[in-house]
């Protein structure tokens, strides 16, 4: 598509993949809404890249209903969904409480659906639509202390391949991209505390270029998934 004719929504968009994504699709001449949870922040991102705030917990169905109907009002033709919100909890099995793990479905899984869900009704009535759902490598193989997080992106894997099946109809292309390690907040957010930048690995604007990238292809096709690697991460 063209990339001037986006009007997107980003999920997650205050800071990381999601700001970045943002940015560079405004940049690209798109309009976009991002959401978040925390008014300040978000607030903060919509000055930095020209994107329209909508604070919204995805976690939340009521929240998310609204979400969906003001993007729909603040852009007209509304076309690209960029499912980027989630965190990560990571623990061993035996000390994973179930609090934990229904708290992380809830925002990487139950949240991602919820918004696609809404999303879809109105990219179904105009017969055209993009959705992008930001997983991770962690969703397509499992380590020591990731039940939670894998567990939530492998189903995401799974949600993304039904929504294909079952949109593609109505020409809405449904597409997945998984980030290896990015240096976001994402590891202070998860408890692992701030590490210093390595310019050997990937940063956000990394996987937000290849998300515009699978986005800029002409219609007729897409891109049914990608993982973005570093080359040669030094620790």
């Amino acid at each position: 598509m063209d990339l001037s004719k986006v009007k997107a929504l980003v999920t997650g968009g205050s800071s990381g993949i999601g700001k970045e994504t943002a940015k560079q699709l405004v940049e690209a001449g798109g309009s976009v809404v991002i959401a978040a949870r925390k008014k300040i922040q978000l607030k903060e991102a919509a000055e930095e890249t020209g994107a329209i705030p909508v604070q919204c917990d995805v976690g939340k169905e009521d929240n998310v209903v609204h979400l969906v109907q003001q993007t729909v009002n603040y852009l007209e033709g509304y076309n690209v969904l960029i499912n980027n919100a989630g965190y990560g909890h990571f623990s061993p099995l035996t000390e994973l409480s179930t609090e934990d793990f229904e708290n992380q479905l809830r925002v990487n899984t139950i949240g991602a659906m919820m918004v696609a869900r809404e999303s879809a009704k109105h990219f179904i009535d105009k017969n055209y639509g993009n959705i992008i759902n930001v997983s991770s490598t962690a969703g397509k193989r499992g380590f020591e202390g990731g039940t939670a997080y894998v567990a939530s992106k492998f189903a995401l894997g799974g949600m993304t391949e039904c929504w294909r099946s079952e949109l593609r109809p109505h020409n809405i292309r449904v597409m997945q991209i998984n980030p290896s390690e990015v240096q976001t907040e994402f590891s202070e957010n998860a408890g692992f505390g701030k590490r210093e930048f390595n310019e050997s690995k990937l940063v956000a604007g990394d996987i937000a270029g290849t998300i515009l990238n699978m986005l800029a292809l002409a219609d007729r096709g897409f891109i049914p998934e990608t993982s973005v690697w570093a080359t040669n991460p030094q620790d």
